[in-house]
């Protein structure tokens, strides 16, 4: 009986936990180029062309010949989490994490045959560190300090 009053808080904790993620995963949409506002992208806001309300999940946009082109995640209209760009031949182009519409983490860019292209950090949209170049042949090009 004793046992059973000791797990009690952490048995609840973990119910909490189970159900919290159960129901971020709920909440979490997609949604295609097409459903935005166009205008209101290039301001920087994800925002439903039907509503006007700002989204809260994935947005994905696809080339003619429905390759994905772009996928990124948003949080009320703002870009927030992994945003990651495919070149045409389907090979990654770039990936940059955002908190609240800014830079925030690695950000890395790809040449289409694969060759990293460019890596930075970023601290609140701040370059933080050196940022380095590579050429198509994955030779050093320029290394650039940051703050």
């Amino acid at each position: 009986m004793n046992h059973q009053l000791k797990f009690q808080p952490y048995l609840l904790t973990l119910l909490a936990l189970l159900f919290s993620v159960n129901l971020m995963a709920q909440e979490a949409k997609t949604y295609f180029h097409n459903q935005v506002d166009d205008l209101a992208m290039q301001e920087g806001q994800a925002i439903l062309k039907a509503t006007g309300e700002p989204i809260t999940g994935r947005l994905i946009t696809n080339y003619d010949n429905g390759q994905i082109r772009l996928e990124g995640h948003y949080l009320n209209g703002q870009k927030h989490g992994a945003f990651r760009w495919w070149h045409s031949s389907g090979q990654l182009g770039s990936e940059e994490f955002f908190q609240d519409n800014i830079k925030h983490g690695l950000s890395r860019m790809w040449y289409a045959n694969g060759q990293i292209k460019q890596e930075a950090n970023y601290n609140n949209g701040a370059l933080k560190g050196r940022m380095k170049f590579w050429e198509k042949d994955g030779t050093v090009r320029k290394i650039s300090k940051g703050q």
